[in-house]
Order: C-alpha cells, then sequence, then structure tokens
C-alpha cells in the first residue's frame, strides 16, 4: 500500500508542478510531464466483474455447478471482481494469484474497528491497486522474474473464507449486538473466476498458482479444482504451485470452522484420494495432511509443488495467538492499547500487534498460540509433508516478515546459500528444486528478512516484545528448532 501512495503523491506533484509552470514551460517539457502522467495512471490490470452463472468441471464432477460471487456484504465490500494482465495475444502461459486478507470465522474477529480481521473494503481501493502494490511475480518489468512473460490472473479476497466458502452465515456483532449476516462466498468467486479462464485460455500450456496468506491457502485448497480446469482445456498442460506465508498451525478443532462457518464442505476436492465430504470434521484434518494427499495425488501429471514461509513469520503467529484467544472466549474489547516499545504504535487491546511482536515466547513445545511452538509446528509440518510427498520442496526464511512473492524484495532473499528467485524459477519450470532453510544454530535465522519496528530495528534482529525486554531474538530465545 505505501508504493501505491508514493505513485499518487508523485502524480500530485506533477500535476502542481505543471500547473505552476504551464506559462513558461515548452511543448516538450509538458509533453513529458504528460507521458509520466499516463505512464503511472496507466492500468494493464482488466476488471472484471462476474455474474452468478453454472460451471461445468469434467474431472471434478461438476456439472452445471451453480456459483453465485459476491464480497462479505459490509459497507465498502459488496461486489466481487477480478483482474486480468494480458501480455500477449493468445498466450498459453498463465499466473493465477490469489490475493491475501486475513480470515474472519466469528463475532470477536468479523466486527470491531479494531478487532476486525480480514480485508473487508475491496470496493473502496482503486483499482489501481493492483498494479502498484502487488510487484514480486505480478512485475513483468524485473528481468530476473520467471512469469514476466506470463498473463496474470489476480483473484482478490473479500469473504474472510480462505477463498473457500459458499455459505451466508449470521454472526452477533459484539459492538450493536445486532445478528449481521456475512457472505463467505469465497469459493463462488474462484468458480467464477475459473469460468472466465475456461473461455479465454483454451489450449493454455504452462499454468502456475500461488498465493500469499489468505490466498496461499486458498492456493492449496482451490488447486484441485484449478488443475481439474486446466486439465479440461489442455489434458498435457504443465501447472506448478506455491504457497506463501500459509503454514496451518492452528489449534486442534479449528478445522471444523470451515464447516460450520463457511460451509467448505461443499467446496471440498472429495475426487482426491482421501479427501471425503466430511474431511473437515471427521478425524484430524490439518493443512499437513491436505497438503500431502494433494501433493500426492497430481504427481501423476508432473506437478511441483511448494511452500514457502519465514521461519518466525509475525503474522502467522498472530493468527495463531488469535485463534487461541478466541477459543478461550473472553469478554469482548473493541478496545486499542500502545506499542510498549512505540508510543506511536497502537493496535487491538485483546488480540494484540498484527506483526507478532506481542505475541507471548513460550517454548518449542507450546500449543497455546505462542512464538516458539508456532515455529516448530511450522516446521515440523513442512518435513512431514516433504518426507511423503516427492514432488513437494520447502523454503524456509530467515526472519519475521510476512510472505514474499509480492514483493521486490523476493529477488534478494537469500536461505542456506539458496537464492529464492533461483529455488522459484526451478519450481516454475517443473522441476523439483531442493529443500531451503536457514538454521537456528547457526543464528543466522534472526539477522535478515525481519519486520522493520522498533525492537527488531534495535537488535538488528527479528525479536518480540517479551525476548526484547531480555536483550534476546527469537533464534536465542526459542533455541534449536528441531528440523532445522
Amino acid at each position: 500500500m505505501k508504493r501505491w501512495i508514493i505513485y499518487l503523491a508523485a502524480i500530485c506533484l506533477i500535476l502542481v508542478f505543471t500547473d505552476c509552470k504551464k506559462k513558461d514551460d515548452d511543448d516538450k517539457e509538458r509533453m513529458f510531464l504528460e507521458l509520466i502522467i499516463a505512464d503511472l495512471l496507466h492500468n494493464p490490470y482488466e476488471k472484471i466483474t462476474p455474474s452468478a452463472g453454472t460451471i461445468t468441471v469434467a474431472g471434478a464432477n461438476y456439472s452445471n455447478r451453480a456459483y453465485n460471487p459476491s464480497c462479505s456484504g459490509s459497507s465498502g465490500n459488496i461486489t466481487f471482481s477480478f483482474y486480468r494482465k494480458k501480455v500477449s495475444t493468445s498466450n498459453k502461459k498463465l499466473l493465477i494469484n490469489f490475493m491475501g486478507g486475513g480470515a474472519c470465522w466469528s463475532g470477536y474477529n468479523c466486527f470491531g474497528s479494531n478487532t476486525t480481521t480480514y480485508f473487508n473494503q475491496l470496493n473502496s481501493v482503486p483499482d489501481l491497486f493492483v498494479k502498484f502494490v502487488f510487484q514480486g511475480v505480478m512485475n513483468a518489468n524485473n528481468s530476473l522474474n520467471p512469469f514476466k512473460d506470463y498473463d496474470v490472473v489476480f483473484i482478490p479476497y473479500c469473504t474472510g473464507d480462505l477463498h473457500f466458502g459458499s455459505k451466508d452465515m449470521t454472526y452477533t456483532d459484539p459492538n450493536s449486538g445486532s445478528q449481521v449476516v456475512v457472505q463467505h462466498r469465497g469459493y463462488d468467486n474462484v468458480l467464477a473466476t475459473l469460468k472466465y479462464i475456461q473461455s479465454e485460455y483454451p489450449g493454455v500450456q504452462n499454468v502456475f498458482v500461488t498465493g500469499q496468506s489468505a490466498g496461499g491457502y486458498g492456493t492449496l485448497l482451490n488447486y484441485p479444482i484449478v488443475r481439474e480446469t486446466i486439465t479440461g482445456l489442455n489434458s498435457s498442460a504443465k501447472v506448478n504451485m506455491l504457497i506463501d506465508a500459509s503454514n496451518g498451525v492452528i489449534p486442534n478443532g479449528f478445522f471444523s470452522n470451515l464447516s460450520t462457518q463457511w460451509g467448505a464442505d461443499s467446496s471440498l476436492p472429495t475426487w482426491v484420494t482421501g479427501i471425503a465430504a466430511n474431511y473437515l470434521t471427521v478425524g484430524n484434518p490439518s493443512i499437513q495432511d491436505f497438503f500431502t494427499k494433494v501433493s500426492t495425488y497430481y504427481i501423476g501429471l508432473g506437478d511441483k509443488t511448494g511452500q514457502y514461509t519465514a521461519v518466525f513469520d509475525g503474522n502467522q503467529r498472530f493468527f495463531y495467538k488469535v485463534m487461541n484467544i478466541i477459543n478461550a472466549a473472553p469478554a469482548y474489547s473493541n478496545e486499542k492499547t500502545t506499542d510498549p516499545y512505540d508510543s506511536s504504535k497502537t493496535y487491538s487491546a485483546l488480540f494484540g500487534d498484527t506483526d507478532g511482536s506481542s505475541v507471548p515466547d513460550g517454548t518449542l513445545a507450546s500449543t497455546d498460540g505462542s512464538t516458539c511452538g508456532w515455529t516448530q509446528q511450522a516446521v515440523t509440518s513442512m518435513n512431514g509433508i516433504s518426507g511423503v510427498a516427492a514432488n513437494y520442496s520447502y523454503y524456509i526464511a530467515p526472519g519475521d516478515v510476512h510472505t514474499i512473492t509480492t514483493s521486490e524484495d523476493m529477488y534478494k532473499l537469500g536461505s542456506g546459500g539458496t537464492n529464492f528467485i533461483t529455488w522459484l524459477t526451478t519450481l516454475s519450470t517443473g522441476v523439483k528444486p531442493g529443500n531451503a532453510k536457514c538454521t537456528t544454530n547457526g543464528g543466522d535465522c534472526v539477522h535478515s528478512n525481519f519486520t522493520k519496528n522498533t525492537i527488531n530495528l534495535a537488535l538488528s534482529a527479528a525479536t518480540s516484545d517479551q525476548s526484547y525486554a531480555n536483550n534476546k531474538n527469537l533464534a536465542t530465545t526459542c533455541g534449536t528448532v528441531v528440523g532445522l
């Protein structure tokens, strides 16, 4: 969002300068300034607003499956649209990107000026936000980008359900006491987008599917229906996938919310071996298990799957804590509190700071929503998938920065001697890259790729409020993580 603000500020300055000098400037200078403005205002992304409809996908046993796209229904978040950037005519290469933006499953975190934990203002941002905010894999101007010659379909996020819900759920808003319907129709939005892809990309040959944070979960959960849609267009198409900052470290029983709150049972890919219609509510469903089943199912088609995280990802730690807080059912509060080390910063008194700095450290064995326990569970999960799915690879980066693939920082990130862009380029070609990871033994898991907040900058390392008080970084506090 900062990049978008900078660009708009630049436009304003140019306009002011042009106005002040218009009597003196010659035609060439005016033309030059106008070209700059035109370039800044040019939007390569076409906005598509789909209507309700049906889709047929043979591999998913969908015959005229109905969908009704929508955002959640709150003010500024009514109409779902997606975006397409066309790089060349009849392009056979396509990048599908699922946008992130939190989640909500309770009155605690679907409402409140300080407690809403999902993006609910899609209709309030200008269409240019896609161009300016999302770089990295979507930046066709970077010569290192393996997707620079791919068309892009960008799927915004506005439903609070990891792009996987299909239910209008009634919650009680704790601020007003009123009953409010939240339209969790993320899966409907995905199906509407896939219907468009069916019409626009017959014979597509190379597809890469990715997403960040909630969009990473959307990438994984929807990969089977995306894959079957692409196979229906071209049975020999190459499809690969990377989920970014979506590890699924959750309290026991959380998966049932996907069923009860979001109505995602009907979204499940029941054609994938081991995923039945009651997957969300029976046994021990998990991202590790789901990822393993999906990767294994598509190994015969040559698909390669990847997973990225920073080892102390702050926002994932924040959500892990939020889940545990909501499970404890405390008294609701929409109040703010001030950061103990930065008086200019405030955040939810109930949930804490979204960068994870306020999350308690705990220990590697903790399962109560604390930092060290999150890291150990994330690493264990990734190693678990890697040990079973032969077409899966992971990249564990140092630091606590949340997501990488829509940031230009992805081009300079390294971990354990492996450049991220080299690793990603290999994955994009359908070749399995080796696993890459930092190591807590060597200390290089905290001294780069950290959020630029007050306490991290003071130590030049990823830390937390609790660790900082003891002059420690998170690697020192947590100790040696098993599997790193």
